[in-house]
C-alpha cells in the first residue's frame, strides 16, 4: 500500500499579499485578510513567528500578520474602528498630490 502525500497548501497571503498590506490594500480587503488568517492551517505557526518578533522589538509595520493588523508604528490596532480610521488615513495619503520641489 503507498501512501499518499497531501497537496502543498497554498496560502492565501502568498498569492494576494497586497490584501495584508495595510497600504495596498483597502478596509474591506483587510477584513476579509483578518478572516482568512483564522481559517488558516499555518495561523498557530504564525503566531508563534509574530510572539517571537514583537519579543525582538521588530513587529511588522502597516501589515496583518497571524489576523493582528498593525500600524507603520508597529502597533497592534485593537478595534475596528480604528482599522476604519488607519485606512482613511492611508487612503488620504494616496490622494495626495505632492508636488516637486522647485
Amino acid at each position: 500500500m503507498r501512501a499518499t502525500v497531501p497537496p502543498p497548501t497554498v496560502l492565501a497571503c502568498a498569492v494576494d499579499p497586497q490584501s495584508w498590506d495595510l497600504d495596498e490594500g483597502s478596509y474591506r480587503a483587510g477584513v476579509d485578510a483578518q478572516a482568512e488568517c483564522f481559517r488558516c492551517p499555518r495561523l498557530a505557526d504564525c503566531r508563534k513567528e509574530l510572539s517571537s518578533m514583537v519579543a525582538a522589538d521588530t513587529p511588522p509595520r502597516s501589515m496583518i500578520w497571524a489576523g493582528v493588523p498593525f500600524s507603520h508604528r508597529g502597533r497592534p490596532i485593537t478595534s475596528d474602528a480604528m482599522l476604519r480610521s488607519y485606512y482613511r488615513r492611508v487612503d488620504g495619503h494616496r490622494g495626495t498630490s505632492r508636488g516637486t520641489a522647485a
